[in-house]
């Protein structure tokens, strides 16, 4: 009996840092866009370097951590995923968040994979194939359960709408592994968050998909 509450208690805790972390990713999101405006700075239109501003003038700034309680948290760029036992990894990850308090659990920690999104069928696609696809055919780790995509929207468009064709995108796939519907989480300003749980050989992963508008912010 003991020995269940306290995986109904850690399962909870678990539940409270995720929704920690994303409501810091969210919160962040907000400012960076926010900076830009005031200071009339636009961010490339390049995946990877809106993510490096993002995790290294943000996320994982030490001034901005303390300022949000998030000193118990680690968030790493390009991490290595999967050691396939001859040397080699299998995938790349684009952010890495450790928990202070499983830090000496070496495969424990969230994921965040970042793509851009501009509404047309070739980000979308990419979106599905070399983003949720990663987590569902575990080329990425999932060791809680539950991971983070998230979509820098380059351009003006219908994130609703968009949010719909991707899962249509997904649910078309001929890995029914991949299919999932997507329930708002939250919708405002500047992003819209959904859920959506598929399953996976190790048992059922919980994917948060945020939708971030920066297309006022991001070179044309």
């Amino acid at each position: 009996m003991i020995g269940k509450i306290n995986h109904r208690i850690s399962e909870a805790l678990r539940q409270d840092d995720l929704e920690q972390i994303i409501g810091y990713l969210l919160e962040i999101c907000e400012l960076l866009i926010e900076d830009c405006i005031q200071k009339d700075r636009k961010l490339p239109n390049n995946e990877n370097r809106i993510r490096g501003i993002l995790l290294e003038e943000y996320l994982d700034n030490d001034k901005v951590r303390k300022a949000y309680d998030m000193l118990d948290y680690s968030f790493m760029p390009e991490t290595l995923e999967n050691y396939d036992g001859e040397g080699n990894y299998t995938g790349r990850a684009d952010i890495r968040i450790k928990l202070k308090t499983d830090f000496d659990k070496h495969s424990a920690y969230y994921l965040v994979e970042c793509k851009r999104i501009d509404g047309d069928d070739e980000l979308n696609n990419n979106y599905v194939e070399k983003g949720v696809a990663r987590f569902i055919t575990q080329k990425y780790s999932s060791y809680y359960g539950k991971n983070i995509m998230l979509g820098f929207v380059v351009k003006k468009i219908d994130i609703s709408q968009n949010a719909a064709e991707i899962e249509s995108i997904q649910n078309s796939n001929a890995d029914v592994n991949m299919h999932g519907s997507f329930k708002l989480v939250c919708k405002k300003r500047n992003h819209e968050m959904y859920r959506c749980v598929y399953r996976i050989k190790t048992g059922e992963l919980e994917l948060r998909h945020i939708f971030s508008d920066f297309a006022d912010v991001v070179v044309e």
